[in-house]
């Protein structure tokens, strides 16, 4: 059944193929590097002088799904930990939750429409947890430029979370919040994108920004110079057309055995250094995964668990079945995939 002669045979033929290839890229690659050499992108971190407290907020979002025969039943947790910072230490934890299940259609944007629910769903824990707490940073898991491009796509989610981002942007601005976006394992190529234009760089096809930063400083403590991408974000007149904000970034590997993390805030921030400075702290608690502590733990909070999605999907079409047998038969039975004999 594993065909294992085949894998084999075939194995052979692919890895010697893509050694060449590699060997190609490894000419880019040192073409590149050459350069990049000299034009001081890189700046060596220093976690000395961090003295910034506050009471911060650490926002993530988690989501499930279960198909059935003509719907879909999501699963979304929101979750917001807030802690006070003090002298280096963190403490007074508490938690702003949200939660929600449902049906949905099927179509060609069905998971994007529930992946912009739950973005919709943090950027209301957010909300809600600046209007229960004084605080003085915000946290989102995630990038605050990619949150402004997202592709527009005709359905009521799509508003939902525009709405809501433009809400929480705006809310942030007024009262003096720093929001920060800190993303993990970037794959973009925003940075690539920067040094393409201001330096006429052609940068190799497979390289992401991550990759990039690997090659140019290895397992090194740094940041990246303050850069800009290219397009702003502008609030749709329909929802609110006095917002008008660009995103400045820096890459920041903050411990030797991490990769780097992308972080990003509103053009309004005044004090990014000491945002950054702040993220750097936060990331000492794991030195081979480099991420803000309080970030993983809302993270884990957040998490929707398989086993909860089962049993909920379980109990709710048990009930549905009930009150609604004809519906049950008809687009609430499961998919042949969950009728497949077990192998």
């Amino acid at each position: 059944m594993g065909h294992y002669s085949i894998w084999l045979e075939q194995y052979k033929g692919c890895r010697d193929n893509i050694l060449e290839e590699l060997k190609s890229y490894s000419r880019e690659v040192d073409a590149v590097k050459g350069s990049i050499k000299g034009k001081n992108l890189i700046i060596e971190v220093d976690d000395s002088n961090n003295e910034t407290d506050g009471l911060m907020c650490f926002v993530d979002g988690g989501e499930g799904l279960r198909e059935v025969l003509g719907a879909a039943v999501y699963f979304l947790k929101a979750s917001g930990l807030v802690l006070e910072k003090t002298d280096e230490k963190l403490g007074n934890e508490r938690f702003v939750r949200e939660v929600d299940m449902g049906l949905i259609d099927y179509d060609e944007h069905t998971k994007e429409r529930i992946e912009l629910l739950r973005t919709a769903m943090e950027f209301e824990t957010a909300l809600k947890a600046i209007e229960k707490h004084n605080l003085s940073h915000l946290f989102l898991d995630g990038s605050l430029y990619v949150c402004s491009r997202r592709r527009p796509i005709e359905c009521r989610e799509y508003q939902i979370y525009r709405k809501r981002f433009t809400r929480l942007l705006k809310k942030c601005r007024q009262e003096n919040i720093h929001i920060v976006g800190v993303s993990e394992d970037s794959k973009s190529r925003l940075f690539a994108n920067y040094l393409s234009m201001r330096y006429d760089i052609k940068i190799p096809r497979f390289m992401t920004d991550s990759s990039i930063l690997k090659m140019l400083s290895g397992n090194n403590r740094y940041r990246t110079i303050e850069f800009t991408p290219c397009s702003r974000f502008e609030a749709e007149s329909r929802i609110n057309s006095s917002l008008i904000a660009s995103f400045p970034t820096v890459y920041m590997q903050p411990t030797l055995l991490s990769n780097p993390l992308r972080i990003d805030v509103p053009g309004w921030e005044e004090n990014f250094p000491e945002v950054l400075s702040l993220v750097l702290d936060l990331s000492k608690g794991s030195r081979s995964y480099g991420y803000p502590l309080p970030m993983y733990l809302a993270h884990l909070d957040a998490r929707v668990e398989r086993k909860q999605a089962e049993w909920s999907t379980k109990q709710l079409l048990h009930h549905l079945s009930r009150e609604e047998p004809a519906l049950m038969d008809s687009i609430l039975c499961k998919t042949r995939r969950d009728s497949r004999p077990m192998h």
